[in-house]
């Protein structure tokens, strides 16, 4: 009955080492970026206050959200990852807003060359955008997911 154990024990452990390994990996791979214009005068944002802008929080009054189009494969990574919610989920909570006047969703762009372009020309606008994209002099990267 010991050996069991042990073995159970070893095997639990193995088992467990490679989960975190992999979900370690998995995390540590920036796939979006949160882009901001310069000028914004911000270096970096968590990704509670990057969820904050694009819901309508406090700090929403302060910058300028840039979203995809709905359906598009980066604003739906961007939902889920960032934000933590399906898409459907999101109207439904920017309905509610809207109808009670508390704040209105982000502005919508038709492509990442536009919302890029969008942030380049005006201060204190956040978008997000797949990691890699070509970004102008004016433009920095302030989260990575």
């Amino acid at each position: 009955m010991k050996g069991f154990n042990r073995n159970f024990i070893k095997h639990i452990t193995a088992a467990s080492l490679v989960s975190v390994a992999c979900f370690v990996s998995a995390d540590s791979h920036a796939d979006l970026w949160i882009i901001a214009n310069a000028e914004a005068k911000v270096d970096d944002l968590s990704r509670s206050e990057v969820r904050q802008i694009f819901m309508g929080g406090t700090l929403s009054r302060k910058f300028t959200a840039i979203a995809l189009p709905a359906g598009s494969d980066v604003r739906n990574q961007f939902n889920v990852d960032i934000i933590g919610l399906t898409e459907s989920r999101i109207q439904a909570y920017w309905s509610q807003l809207l109808f009670t006047g508390r704040s209105t969703p982000p502005m919508e762009m038709a492509s990442v060359n536009d919302a890029v372009r969008h942030v380049s020309e005006h201060d204190n606008t956040i978008a997000y955008v797949p990691e890699q994209t070509q970004l102008p002099d004016n433009v920095v990267v302030v989260y990575e997911r």
